[in-house]
């Protein structure tokens, strides 16, 4: 077996540190943001080993992390840079899978690592880093041949693995629906529809719906968070006011609160313009008294709204899914306190490297975004199901779904996979390009 601390390991794991190191002497800083709150919150919940009458806004995947550093955010966003660093580890590990030495894998991951928006993540109270983590272990699963294995310990750790995204964020619960899929399909037989990869549907469904019941215990709601209405409602923020009778008291609220934003916005600089993809949570407070004060049930109204509106304007609705939500999912973006850094006009040093940054990422997306029919045409023309083609249908299903049911913060979705994207064009340049310049030569 070989030895798991090989020379390139190492110089990842000093690379990572003295980089992150440096980092925390310019911006140590925890970042709060609106959602961070909420998980901090249900973390003192979850110390206080005290669950009744929670009100089921964020699933316990991230809080119990929060809750393993005792509640304090400090030591969390200390727990995610070490995370990072075993991050860089699985996608070294990853690159290997797919072909690539130690030498090329190597380089390639420090690039990867190179990016600001992961190492400001991991400084921020929110799922992202986390969510990279095991995604990554996910990954490295998936391109060590999982397919083709039968393992039962592979099969287990795999829906493992799934099954605690889906505690950190329920959307992921259709992951593991595709990647059983994809063993049947591969190799096709009858007798491989039902067969042993059946298991990691299991931790995925005991999470999404263990979760659900518990709040529908404490809420009345069978959800896996009572912010699913409030959230598919904010697809309908540019036809707020074309709603049924039954719910223009939402309607006129939510208009007049977007019309209040955009006019407030003309006035500001870029970026200091609120999002307008995030007007009913501003416009909660003028709602939230027509339910009691419920926000559970509020949200649940708000679903009603938005599936009534949806119904009645379908052509906004898929309007705004393609060309505002989904859009949005391919936009690269930083989350971070641009005043708080520790010296003076380090900040403007880094918003220009991000700058330089988000455009090599955003060509990356583009040329992922172009592969996308790429891999599906070859899968029809030589049925044959590549690490590609699954690392890709994932992706472009986490962009579809995501459109689907929520706008704002879409990039924030993203995050976890720009590491494969950017993997899944180099693995085209490699094969189709570098490869074919080899053969010439020959």
């Amino acid at each position: 077996m070989d030895p798991f601390f090989t020379k390139e390991i190492k110089i990842l794991i000093c690379a990572g540190l003295l980089f992150r190191a440096l980092l925390s002497i310019l911006y140590f800083h925890v970042t709060l943001f609106p959602d961070s709150e909420g998980y901090l919150f249900l973390a003192e919940k979850i110390l206080s080993f005290d669950l009744s009458l929670y009100n089921g806004e964020r699933t316990p995947g991230y809080p119990l992390l929060i809750a393993l550093a005792f509640g304090s955010a400090t030591l969390t966003v200390v727990y995610q840079i070490v995370l990072g660093v075993f991050t860089s580890i699985y996608w070294f590990k990853t690159i290997l899978k797919l072909n690539f030495d130690s030498k090329a894998a190597l380089y390639i991951t420090l690039f990867l690592q190179s990016f600001l928006q992961i190492h400001f993540y991991e400084r921020i109270i929110l799922v992202e880093s986390l969510t990279l983590f095991f995604v990554s272990v996910l990954f490295y699963y998936l391109a060590a041949d999982y397919l083709d294995n039968k393992s039962f310990k592979k099969d287990f750790i795999v829906g493992f693995i799934i099954g605690l995204l889906v505690l950190i964020k329920p959307f992921y619960a259709f992951i593991p629906f595709v990647i059983y899929g994809f063993s049947v399909a591969k190799n096709f037989k009858i007798s491989r529809i039902i067969n042993s990869k059946l298991i990691i549907l299991l931790f995925p469904l005991i999470s999404y719906f263990g979760w659900s019941y518990f709040n529908k215990i404490n809420t009345g709601y069978f959800v896996s968070t009572t912010f699913f209405g409030l959230n598919l409602s904010q697809n309908c923020v540019y036809f707020a006011e074309k709603t049924t009778p039954e719910y223009q008291w939402i309607g006129s609220v939510y208009a007049r609160h977007r019309d209040k934003l955009i006019a407030e916005n003309t006035k500001l600089e870029p970026h200091l313009q609120t999002d307008i993809a995030m007007t009913i949570w501003d416009a909660q407070s003028d709602l939230l008294p027509k339910t009691a004060g419920n926000f559970a049930l509020l949200s649940a109204e708000l679903g009603g709204y938005a599936k009534a509106t949806i119904k009645k304007n379908p052509l906004e609705y898929v309007k705004q899914v393609i060309f505002r939500s989904w859009f949005d999912f391919w936009k690269p973006k930083i989350y971070w306190d641009y005043s708080s850094f520790s010296l003076p006009f380090v900040n403007k040093i880094f918003l220009g490297i991000w700058y330089l940054q988000s455009l090599l990422i955003s060509i990356f997306k583009a040329f992922f975004v172009f592969l996308i029919p790429y891999h599906f045409i070859l899968f029809l023309k030589n049925r044959s199901i590549t690490k590609e083609l699954l690392f890709t249908t994932i992706i472009f299903l986490t962009s579809v779904l995501q459109a689907l049911v929520t706008y704002g913060g879409n990039a924030r979705f993203s995050f976890p996979f720009e590491y494969m994207m950017m993997l899944v064009v180099i693995l085209f340049v490699r094969k189709n390009i570098l490869n074919n310049k080899k053969r010439l030569k020959v």
